[in-house]
């Protein structure tokens, strides 16, 4: 049912563009800053750090929808039909990507040709998962960014995309991505460094969303499929205390706070649920690096043995 509605709708979108009038489309879009468009936050982000002056960095996806499962409409496929740059993740993210026709000249995926292969995924049943409806993971891990050497690539990938369609801003573009590098692995020293005092000490996760930061920082991670914004059945409970006779760990990492009840019911169970945040949507303050900033401070006070939040 989900590919069908995201199929109607890119034949939607296709079918009103042959309806337009191509003289005015084509005036339009020279009159138009040229616009990038991206498919989750990390990747805007990192064009909005690189992009040159009077060109856009569009991220269409609205506050509250995890981006990796968005259906666009038909106006917002069109939109990045039109776009000058196109910027993809890779390893099967915004599935809706798969069926629309989109201008592969202006195509990036900034994630292929990082590593030798995407990791896959813990299987997990269908749920839900916010406004987006009910739906299952696929069988690729996709939150790539979250080794932040990883990210680093992508960056890297973006910046040769922006320099191809902007080659006389290549100076700037280029040191813009320098500086943007750096800030990635500062990151990603810390969290080496993190990883290493974590040891083989387990680790629980709500949700199947940190395989990348596992293995880049040798974490031990074992997920389960809870929502922070649901309230835990008997059966879920179940399967918390199940995880926890195989992998007693004393942490739980959450893409935001649980509610009360579950934390409590943790806290019971000797389980502090500590956020980290993966960063596929805006934040409401601050920035992606502040919210790997955050993530990564939590990560090593954890380290300590001390009672972070």
């Amino acid at each position: 049912m989900r590919i069908a509605v995201a199929t109607t709708l890119v034949a939607i979108a296709l079918g009103c563009s042959n309806k337009a009038d191509p003289d005015a489309a084509a005036g339009s879009r020279q009159a138009a800053p040229p616009a990038i468009y991206t498919v989750n936050y990390p990747l805007s982000y990192f064009a909005e750090r690189m992009a040159p002056a009077g060109a856009r960095v569009v991220f269409p996806v609205p506050g509250g929808i995890d981006p990796a499962f968005w259906e666009p409409s038909a106006d917002a496929v069109r939109e990045y039909q039109q776009a000058a740059v196109i910027v993809l993740n890779g390893a099967g993210y915004a599935r809706w990507t798969r069926y629309a026709t989109l201008p592969r000249a202006r195509i990036v995926v900034t994630a292929d040709g990082c590593r030798e292969g995407y990791l896959r995924a813990q299987q997990g049943i269908r749920h839900q998962h916010g406004p987006e409806g009910a739906h299952a993971h696929t069988d690729l891990a996709f939150t790539t960014w979250l080794d932040l050497r990883l990210a680093a690539c992508q960056a890297s990938s973006v910046r040769d995309a922006l320099v191809e369609r902007f080659p006389e801003e290549k100076e700037t573009i280029s040191s813009e991505f320098e500086a943007l590098a750096r800030d990635l692995l500062d990151i990603d020293e810390q969290l080496q460094n993190v990883g290493k005092a974590f040891g083989d000490r387990p680790l629980l996760a709500s949700h199947p969303v940190y395989q990348y930061l596992a293995n880049a920082y040798g974490l031990s991670i074992q997920s389960l499929h809870l929502e922070p914004d649901q309230t835990l059945s008997n059966d879920d409970w179940k399967d918390v205390d199940a995880m926890l006779k195989q992998h007693r760990a004393k942490w739980m990492l959450w893409e935001a706070p649980p509610r009360e009840a579950t934390e409590a019911g943790f806290l019971e169970r000797g389980v502090t649920p500590i956020v980290f945040d993966p960063g596929a949507q805006r934040p409401s303050k601050g920035d992606f690096m502040s919210v790997m900033q955050t993530n990564a401070a939590r990560l090593e006070c954890m380290t300590g043995g001390m009672a972070c939040r």
